[in-house]
């Protein structure tokens, strides 16, 4: 697909919803909906008794649009700590905050135009521009969160409300940007990480214990909410693969790297390219 990025970027989650339902009724999955919210009721109660602040991400793998509506539904009535959904339409229906976050193909769009090195820098500088300190909560990963925090200026620490984690390990990523703000001579406790990496309630509960004291915390749950039916999840996204900055210019390869091995998205050559640049060691 070729387009405007701006116009292009949206089409990502209902293309990818439809595969995750095309999917299940083409193999004739058929959800038990009172299973589905007999687990949702454990989930939310944990949520309740342990003030786990978390927001609905489950559209892009969700087992069908039919379990999101009755889910997010759910959420709507009986959760004390669920802040909103990532999906507008359901947003709307449901009478909830629509809640969103950098996207991976932002800094992929900076990288290939800007350079590898310049990329989460740039990425944060334009954001701010057209956001105006809006949708505050930066995301870490698309170069690795070792790059991002070395990266990050004390002016963009300060401007952001806080950082995503969306690969890694969490625990290690809480001790690094704690370590990270108080370099830059910031309170961490008035600053949040949002964790969004195939989470559950329980490792929610395990994160949430880890952060008390040191940075505030919240979570964005999407599979383990809209699609934890018995069956097995898609596992799929969708990335820029070629960008250019007008039509004049040549397309450019992008290339997203991860904290979890073996996820980097890209041409070989490109990414070995992209390594190389940012100086980092592949074993």
């Amino acid at each position: 697909m070729a387009s405007n990025v701006y116009k292009a970027t949206l089409y990502e989650v209902p293309l990818l919803a439809l595969v995750s339902e095309l999917k299940n009724r083409t193999l004739g999955n058929v959800p038990d909906m009172k299973d589905i919210l007999c687990k949702l009721s454990e989930k939310v109660t944990l949520s309740n008794e342990h003030r786990i602040s978390f927001s609905e991400f489950g559209t892009r793998r969700r087992f069908s649009f039919d379990v999101q509506d009755r889910v997010i539904g759910y959420l709507k009535e009986a959760s004390l700590y669920c802040t909103g959904t990532s999906n507008c339409y359901f947003a709307m229906k449901h009478g909830m905050k629509p809640m969103g976050t950098h996207p991976h193909e932002w800094f992929m769009f900076h990288g290939a135009q800007f350079g590898y090195k310049h990329a989460n820098y740039m990425a944060l500088e334009n954001w701010v521009n057209v956001y105006d300190g809006d949708l505050g909560i930066a995301l870490s990963d698309t170069y690795t969160s070792d790059i991002f925090l070395n990266n990050l200026s004390r002016k963009q620490a300060k401007l952001f409300d806080g950082v995503r984690c969306d690969s890694g390990n969490e625990f290690l990523f809480t001790d690094k940007l704690v370590a990270r703000y108080n370099e830059l001579g910031i309170d961490s406790t008035t600053k949040t990480i949002v964790f969004s990496n195939a989470l559950d309630f329980g490792k929610a509960l395990d994160i949430q214990e880890y952060c008390k004291g040191r940075i505030r915390c919240a979570f964005g749950i999407g599979t383990n909410l809209t699609n934890d039916t018995g069956f097995k999840p898609s596992n799929i996204v969708m990335k820029l693969t070629r960008c250019k900055m007008n039509t004049n210019q040549e397309w450019r390869e992008c290339v997203k790297l991860s904290d979890d091995a073996g996820k980097h998205i890209g041409s070989e050559a490109e990414v070995r390219a992209c390594l190389y640049d940012l100086r980092l060691n592949e074993h």
